[in-house]
């Protein structure tokens, strides 16, 4: 799982992402908004982002990540005023940690907000990508790995319209053969079919995407 920290602040930046590395994390480090846009991807899974940081302030940067992406985000920041806060929340953040804060309290909320990613639920389906099993309405359904890696993929970056290459080189390791990008809608016409996934949109001349709401 990959982190992206933006804090203007050195000694906290840094040792978050000394923490959070020595936790199992891979850490990418911003200290101010333009650089943390820059290095925000379709390849983090969390963002710890900081509200007061040069050029672009941290609700801004949330702003503009909610714009592609729904993936987790904690607001870390000094602010204890309400109007903050709520602002926040209004503009879809995950979560919110007043400095100080307790590092392994911070772990804790970051486990627990990728835990749910482990999990999908849409409709009738109930995905558990853990035990790498899916069911409809209780029953177990036959269904392959790579269809839910790819599905998996497709969650976490829910909203935003993904590449067959992006979803072949994020899904296929180096030690396997790659297919044909084309594999891909294959394995999209099955995840449909088995689960009922009209939730997977077909994006013309670019790919596919997935639609939480």
């Amino acid at each position: 799982m990959k982190i992206l920290v933006v804090e203007d602040d050195t000694m906290i930046r840094e040792g978050l992402s000394e923490f959070l590395s020595e936790s199992g994390y891979t850490m990418v480090q911003a200290k101010e908004g333009k650089e943390a846009l820059e290095k925000f991807n379709t390849d983090i899974h969390l963002v710890i982002l900081d509200i007061q940081i040069p050029y672009i302030n941290g609700l801004d940067v949330l702003k503009e990540i909610r714009k592609e992406s729904n993936l987790p985000v904690l607001i870390l920041t000094a602010f204890s005023n309400e109007e903050f806060k709520i602002d926040a929340y209004t503009n879809l953040a995950d979560g919110y940690i007043e400095k100080p804060f307790s590092l392994s309290v911070l772990k804790a909320r970051i486990d627990a907000l990728l835990q749910k990613q482990d999990t999908f639920e849409y409709k009738n389906v109930c995905v558990n990508f853990k035990s790498y099993t899916a069911k409809i309405d209780g029953k177990m359904i036959d269904i392959n790995a790579k269809e839910l890696e790819i599905l998996k993929y497709l969650l976490d970056n829910a909203g935003i319209a993904l590449s067959r290459a992006q979803i072949l080189d994020h899904v296929w390791k180096e030690s396997e053969d790659v297919p044909y990008d084309r594999v891909i809608d294959v394995y999209i016409k099955e995840l449909r079919k088995k689960l009922g996934l009209d939730c997977i949109t077909t994006i013309r001349n670019v790919g596919y995407k997935l639609e939480k709401s």
